[in-house]
């Protein structure tokens, strides 16, 4: 989601414990369900416990599913996919922001169209740009399925996580990640304001040389409901790096204060 990526950019913080920049592996045996879901046992943090896993499998969905007044549901903050027949169209822009564009719309050959967010996870200048050139055909779509505001009103889009997710490969599959379900109890019993550490795999995520970063983490299984993002704002106090996508990890962190569901470091 642009929003939440736009306003965390400028600071520098140290990170204790971690080499090169990156939040050091923690021993395998640590992966394991340890009841922390609600009263963690330990303080706000990320520790990666694996990497190069598996990612959940993305919700097969359709046009229609995905059409930017779907609104918030099931599927929100989860790696989605759709196979379609489609153009990409730029003009007027799909996905606003002031006074740039944020992204494109992919409209199939029934007309259904599709919002695609390019800034949340891919920054504002991506080297793969040149692929949604006006008029481009689209066979398949991946990416994290998101409600972000333009302006006034709601706009729910399929935000890219890399380059490959418009007409590219699959992703390479690794090590599945151990069972757990916490994403999904999390987001089930949510309750603003509350410390809270679960496990699941990152799918996506973004970062500046600021020290704020963000992320989408699942459940392994990819099941309904069991997505979540996280966030280091730049005045945040709290040591942590950006984790990669296919980590495994655990988040212990506070749940945002509003409606969305949104893990604050």
């Amino acid at each position: 989601m642009r929003n939440w990526a736009a306003l965390l950019l400028v600071g520098t913080v140290g990170c204790s414990g971690c080499s090169g920049g990156e939040t050091p592996p923690s021993p395998e045996e640590d992966a394991v369900h340890d009841g922390g879901v609600w009263s963690p046992d330990r303080g706000a943090g990320i520790e990666v416990l694996a990497r190069g896993r598996s990612l959940p499998p993305a919700h097969p969905a359709d046009a229609a599913e995905l059409r930017p007044d779907a609104g918030a549901g099931p599927f929100t903050d989860m790696r989605v996919q759709v196979d379609l027949s489609a153009v990409v169209h730029t003009v007027p822009c799909a996905v606003p922001s002031g006074s740039y564009c944020d992204g494109f719309a992919v409209v199939d050959d029934s007309g259904a169209t599709i919002a695609v967010d390019t800034y949340a996870y891919l920054g504002p200048k991506p080297a793969c740009r040149a692929r949604w050139a006006e008029g481009a055909r689209v066979a398949s779509l991946r990416g994290v399925w998101q409600q972000r505001t333009a302006g006034a009103a709601a706009l729910s889009v399929v935000a890219l996580s890399s380059c490959d997710d418009l007409d590219g490969p699959a992703p390479a599959q690794g090590s599945p990640a151990p069972p757990s379900s916490e994403v999904r109890q999390l987001v089930g019993g949510w309750v603003p304001g509350r410390l809270v550490s679960v496990h699941g795999v990152v799918v996506a995520r973004w970062r500046s040389s600021s020290g704020a970063f963000g992320f989408a983490m699942q459940d392994p299984d990819g099941a309904t409901a069991s997505g979540v993002r996280v966030v280091r704002s730049r005045s945040s106090r709290t040591p942590a790096s950006a984790p990669e996508i296919g980590d495994w990890v655990r988040v212990t962190a506070r749940t945002g204060r509003d409606a969305e569901h949104l893990l604050e470091l």
